[in-house]
C-alpha cells in the first residue's frame, strides 16, 4: 500500500464523520420513540380500525426508516474503522490511493474509478 493519506485531510473528514455518527444514532432513537407500537398502551387501546390501520403504517415507515439510517450508521463506522486502521482513501481491491476529488465527492467511497470501471 502507498503511504498514508493526507492527514490533514483526514482530520476534517473524522470530524464529519464523528459528528455524522452522533446524528445518526440520535435520528435512531427520535425514529423509535415515534413508533407507535412503542407505546405500552398501545395493545390496550380499543381503537377504530382506521386508526389501527395508520398506527401500522407508522410502524412499518418507522421500521424502515431505521433499517436505513441503520445502514448509513454502518457505512460510518466502517469509514471511521478504516481511518484508524490507516485505509481510509485506498481502494479496496487494488489498494492504490483514491482520487481526493472522487473522495470529496463521495467520502464513503472504497473502491477508485479504474476498479469500478473492471
Amino acid at each position: 500500500m502507498n503511504d498514508k493519506y493526507p492527514k490533514r485531510l483526514l482530520v476534517k473528514i473524522k470530524k464529519y464523520f464523528e459528528a455524522e455518527r452522533k446524528r445518526l444514532i440520535l435520528r435512531i432513537k427520535q425514529l423509535d420513540e415515534s413508533d407507535p407500537y412503542k407505546d405500552p398502551d398501545h395493545a390496550n387501546d380499543n381503537a377504530d380500525i382506521g386508526l389501527d390501520v395508520r398506527e401500522e403504517i407508522t410502524h412499518q415507515e418507522a421500521k424502515a426508516n431505521i433499517s436505513q439510517v441503520q445502514k448509513r450508521l454502518a457505512e460510518t463506522d466502517e469509514v471511521l474503522d478504516r481511518i484508524e486502521k490507516g485505509t481510509y482513501g485506498f481502494c479496496k481491491k487494488c489498494k492504490k490511493m483514491i482520487d481526493t476529488d472522487r473522495l470529496s465527492t463521495n467520502p464513503l467511497a472504497t473502491m477508485c474509478i479504474n476498479c469500478i470501471k473492471k
